[in-house]
């Protein structure tokens, strides 16, 4: 039976989904795990050449969150189902089920099971494009940096990711400062364990390019993710990065709406695109 929690979100959802999109595929099953699912949207008309795939990834303190959820979905799909995307947004398992470094596990299988099927969608598995929020964009940035952990799940290479309000780059820094108390319950108290689920401690080689959108209205978010994205450029990688004066949510909520984060984002998946 469908959550009850979830009837709103869904319901608005096939609201939005007029002409520009087919019905979407939903609750789609990349692993054995009632939790390992995927929601896929898919355009009328996929753009010429195989549809580009945008896997969209929820944050939630990496305990809760829904891949259905209207901030998570709502103007992404307004926004880029007209142009031809397929958009796939994806659930892994949560705390207390799966510590993160398992969820960035799920996300390497989700990426391996959009590979397998892109073709049936009309999208071309070679123009991936990675966007997570928040822990989402924990996740994102431990699978990009793990390279054992992206073979042992046969996760799909991706073009380029986006990385919106992360957090969690460098877990060695940011655990003995102070910090919310929901980092202490995904990461405990052993030095060990922050350095497995760290971007930064597992970083080796070149990354995709990353753009990093970050909020400006508190002094950490922004400093962190430059310290990444630099991180990221001397391993010879590419790395953005766009401060926005919105909070923590709207920055997630507010992509595909008309504004200069919106544009920056498009510009940036874009270029990627044309390379």
């Amino acid at each position: 039976m469908l959550a009850p929690r979830l009837l709103p979100a869904l319901l608005l959802t096939a609201a939005l989904l007029g002409p520009a999109s087919a019905a979407p595929l939903r609750d789609q099953r990349y692993g054995p795990d009632a939790a390992q699912i995927a929601d896929v949207y898919l355009p009328e008309t996929p753009a010429p050449g195989g549809a580009p795939v945008l896997v969209v990834v929820h944050g939630g303190s990496w305990k809760n969150g829904d891949k259905a959820a209207p901030e998570v979905v709502q103007n992404k799909l307004a926004y880029w189902l007209p142009q031809g995307y397929v958009i796939v947004s994806v659930n892994t398992r949560l705390m207390p089920q799966a510590r993160p470094e398992a969820q960035a596990e799920d996300l390497g299988r989700a990426l391996a099971w959009i590979g397998q099927h892109a073709h049936t969608w009309g999208a071309d598995p070679d123009r991936l494009i990675v966007m997570g929020h928040s822990s989402g964009g924990h996740l994102l940035a431990l699978l990009a940096a793990d390279e054992p952990m992206r073979q042992r799940t046969g996760a799909r290479s991706w073009l380029a990711s986006v990385v919106l309000d992360g957090a969690g780059f460098d877990l060695l820094d940011v655990m003995p400062r102070p910090h919310a108390p929901f980092y202490d319950e995904a990461f405990g108290a052993d030095p060990a364990q922050w350095a497995a689920a760290s971007p930064a401690a597992q970083l080796r080689g070149q990354q995709p390019p990353t753009l990093f959108v970050c909020s400006t209205l508190r002094p950490d978010p922004c400093r962190r993710s430059q310290r990444y994205a630099d991180l990221l450029k001397a391993h010879g990688g590419q790395a953005e990065l766009v401060g926005i004066a919105r909070n923590h949510a709207q920055i997630n909520a507010d992509v595909g709406a008309d504004n200069d984060e919106t544009r920056a984002i498009h510009a940036f998946i874009e270029a990627q695109l044309r390379r």
